[in-house]
This record gives structure tokens, C-alpha cells and sequence, in this order.
């Protein structure tokens, strides 16, 4: 209602008609004791990150091979919504890599986003620099975790985010 409205028994409304009620704080609502133990519950939270982690390997195979597909499909369409939709996936992959035991897989999808994201509007979208992001979270998966440990690996990380960086002026 606003001030300029009236009532359904013909009198005026007026702001100071209105009683506004606060939340009380959830504290107050549930109460402290009960419930699991912080101790266990940080054991049943690393577990299931344990379960998760063991599961992206082939997740990542997965996403990877999806990521294949939607590459394929832009080199031919050039499609604004493909390439959307690359990003999207890399983004999500790049959210959980750290997480799940692949920092290099974080680095590499950051670096595409920020590519998609912070590039110079004025100049075209080079789909080889593209590809070359794919291609390193390749070299990811194959080398498993232990990729994170190899020099090699860092270096074509640096090396895709100093192309990043190029693109960005």
C-alpha cells in the first residue's frame, strides 16, 4: 500500500499504521545443545570430500570429453551460445579443481574465464589460445594430481595467462 491508498473501511493509510516486527536472531530460536559433535562432523566432511576427490578423476574425464565436443561445435559455428557454454563448464571445473586435489586445473580454468571475461572487446576471440587452455587441462588429467608437482605443467600455466594477459590490452 502507499500513503495515498485507503483502507477497506474508508479511512486513510498512514505509515504509522504499520507495526514491523523483527526477526529474532536464529540464536535465540534453536537451541546450543544436541546435535552432532563439530569433531564429527569435520571427520564425516572430509570423508565425503575423500569419496569426491576419488570420483573427479573420472569426472574430469567426462567434463573433459564434453569439452571436446563444445570445442569441435564452436570451430564450426563460431557461436556466441557454444562459447557460453564452454565457459560455464570450465568455470564449474575451475570452482571445484582446487578443492578436489587439481590447483593446476583452477589455474588454467581461471585463466580462460578471465580470458573470456577481461578481453579486449576490439579485438576477435582467438579460438587457438581457446584450445590451448583445453589442451593444458588435458595435460592435467593425464598427469593425474601429481601434475601440480611438475615444473613443466607451471610453465604452461604462465604461459597461458601471460597470452591472457596480452589479449586483455
Amino acid at each position: 500500500m502507499t500513503d495515498s491508498e485507503d483502507r477497506k473501511d474508508g479511512r486513510p493509510f498512514r505509515r504509522s499504521d504499520v507495526e514491523v516486527l523483527m526477526p529474532r536472531p536464529l540464536s535465540e530460536k534453536v537451541p546450543v545443545v544436541g546435535g552432532i559433535k563439530t569433531n564429527d562432523a569435520l571427520q564425516r566432511a572430509e570423508e565425503a570430500l575423500a569419496r569426491i576427490a576419488d570420483e573427479f578423476d573420472g569426472l574430469l574425464a567426462e567434463e573433459l570429453a564434453a569439452l571436446d565436443e563444445l570445442m569441435a561445435d564452436y570451430m564450426v559455428s563460431k557461436s556466441s551460445e557454444t562459447l557460453d557454454k564452454l565457459f560455464r563448464r570450465i568455470h564449474n571445473l575451475r570452482g571445484q579443481g582446487t578443492t578436489l586435489g587439481y590447483p593446476l586445473v583452477t589455474r588454467i580454468g581461471s585463466s580462460f574465464c578471465g580470458y573470456l571475461i577481461e578481453r579486449n572487446p576490439d579485438r576477435p576471440l582467438r579460438p587457438d589460445l581457446v584450445e590451448q587452455h583445453l589442451k593444458a587441462l588435458h595435460i592435467v588429467m593425464k598427469e593425474g594430481k601429481n601434475a601440480d608437482a611438475d615444473s613443466t605443467a607451471h610453465a604452461v600455466a604462465e604461459a597461458l595467462e601471460q597470452a591472457v594477459q596480452r589479449e586483455k590490452l
